[in-house]
């Protein structure tokens, strides 16, 4: 093993052990290390990052948050990889609007550092050790029908991690199996089985509502029950207000608003980033919550300095568990950052995007499978 095969061994090691740890065992001091131990390995790796920082004269022992972030814009023009040799995954975004796909490479020690993310966020926020057991229902395609969906690459997590035989994937090349999907919901509402948790896009979920509510057709599903969708209505001609989507999720699945969990996720992340409602049993308030690896920051648009708490501004997002592409991301997305919680839980709002150059992201080209259009 190199000496930089042992560097990246160690650091992954080191993160997984973090982030599959106690939340409480946190503290800025620790981030700050680990924050630091990942920049100063990145930075000498991500030859397009260097460039940059270099640039603008930042200086090689900076700390973390001094290091500029990458614009999500940059994950189109440029491989930015950090790992030895060749990654054995390049996730992607959709490409849509004719714009050249985001891709983020990854290995077998980033895969494992996402993984531990996936797995103790998961637990926290939305399959949470208290809740009985459950069979996973997923509206979008596996990894081999989709593998450079982040987003499908992570719900196989879910499935094999936490899904009781039964558990699977309802969308196929053909697209959505909706004979196999009601068949489901209507054991389940007959109390035939497990809790369900279904799992999928967005705007796929609002396929599925206007069909039932075109048939006439309402479940009640078994008490334990969950649902989380991801992603939002990027780019799409309609869109449907968050209040009007937990009502329709209630009157045609029987799924209280607290039940219902909206999951923030992107290519660019490794981590992902939960509502806050199925852990704290209330519907409202309701905000993203940032696990202890990952710091969101709002900042001006036109500055891109921070701005104060309740103020809208762009996403900032840093994620420890982007172990071998760039783990400072600069997105387009616009929100609000609220007061941190307890033990300095960092919280906020998103409200859509800045741009109005088309969609983007795992949720439209799950929904394009959903439909039999493919990615």
């Amino acid at each position: 093993m190199t000496a930089s095969d042992a560097l990246l061994d160690a650091l992954a090691t080191d993160l997984c052990a973090a982030i599959e740890g106690p939340a409480d065992a946190w503290s800025p001091a620790r981030f700050d290390h680990l924050a630091d131990r990942l920049a100063a390995f990145q930075r000498s790796r991500i030859t397009p990052w260097q460039a940059l920082l270099r640039a603008r004269n930042i200086a090689d022992n900076a700390p973390w948050y001094a290091i500029l972030p990458v614009p999500t814009l940059a994950f189109r023009r440029f491989l930015m990889w950090a790992g030895p040799g060749s990654p054995s995954h390049i996730f992607q975004t959709s490409g849509t609007s004719g714009h050249t796909p985001g891709r983020a490479p990854m290995g077998a020690h980033g895969l494992r550092v996402m993984a531990a993310s996936i797995r103790a966020n998961a637990r926290r926020m939305l399959l949470v050790e208290d809740a009985p057991a459950t069979r996973i229902l997923v509206l979008a395609p596996p990894p081999a029908l989709a593998p450079t969906m982040i987003m499908a690459h992570g719900m196989a997590q879910l499935v094999d991690e936490h899904g009781l035989p039964g558990s699977r994937f309802l969308v196929g090349q053909q697209g959505l199996d909706r004979a196999a999907l009601m068949g489901e919901l209507a054991a389940a509402s007959q109390g035939q089985g497990p809790p369900l948790t279904l799992i999928g896009a967005s705007f796929g979920f609002v396929h599925l509502l206007d069909g039932l509510a075109e048939a006439g057709v309402c479940f009640e599903l078994p008490e334990g029950s969950r649902l989380m969708h991801a992603g939002g209505f990027k780019g799409r001609s309609r869109t449907v207000a968050e209040d009007d989507l937990l009502k329709a999720f209630h009157e045609r699945l029987g799924l209280p608003a607290h039940r219902c969990v909206n999951l923030l996720g992107m290519t660019e992340l490794a981590s992902q980033l939960y509502d806050n409602v199925l852990r704290d049993g209330s519907a409202e308030p309701r905000f993203k919550v940032c696990p202890p690896w990952v710091r969101t920051e709002v900042v001006d648009p036109a500055t891109l300095d921070p701005v104060p708490v309740a103020t809208r501004g762009l996403l900032r997002h840093t994620d420890l568990a982007n172990l071998t592409h760039p783990f400072r991301i600069q997105t387009d997305d616009l929100g609000e950052r609220l007061p941190d919680g307890p033990g300095g839980e960092v919280r906020f709002r998103v409200h859509g995007r800045a741009t109005a150059d088309g969609s983007r992201g795992c949720s439209l080209t799950a929904e394009g499978w959903a439909e039999g259009t493919g990615g």
